[in-house]
């Protein structure tokens, strides 16, 4: 019986799907650092794009509020394409009501995370996925 190589944070990016530029190039920034490759969206109709034309990415951290399509609609396509199903999704959003964390994983989501988060945090969750 042969053993899997350990994966490599660099067989995949992880998307960062949020309107927020400051907080795109903090996430973006911070795990580079930690040896990732990174790929930033900036809105839901370029993720929805991003999805046709790309892989799937190692994880998606996705905003829950951004224009043109929000982040339930990006995760239910997300989650209706077959090689897509299984991509962890981390739903980052300032909307802390139940209503919006229990819609969130109706949908599909893995993770529910609420701003402001500790980066700490976020890559204990993060890990956590990515076994």
């Amino acid at each position: 019986m042969s053993k899997k190589a350990p994966v490599s944070k660099r067989e995949n990016p992880v998307w960062i799907v949020d309107d927020d530029d400051l907080i795109s190039r903090l996430l973006s920034h911070w795990l580079v650092q930690r040896g990732f490759i990174v790929e930033t969206i900036k809105n839901g109709r370029d993720a929805l794009e991003s999805m046709t034309n790309s892989k799937p990415p190692r994880l998606v951290l996705l905003d829950v509020m951004m224009p043109f399509a929000d982040g339930i609609e990006v995760l239910t396509n997300l989650r209706a394409r077959d090689s897509w199903k299984k991509v962890p999704v981390i739903m980052l959003s300032s909307k802390s009501n139940e209503t919006s964390i229990v819609r969130a994983f109706e949908a599909g989501a893995d993770d529910y995370v609420t701003k402001p988060f500790k980066l700490p945090e976020l890559m204990v969750r993060m890990n956590r996925l990515l076994r």
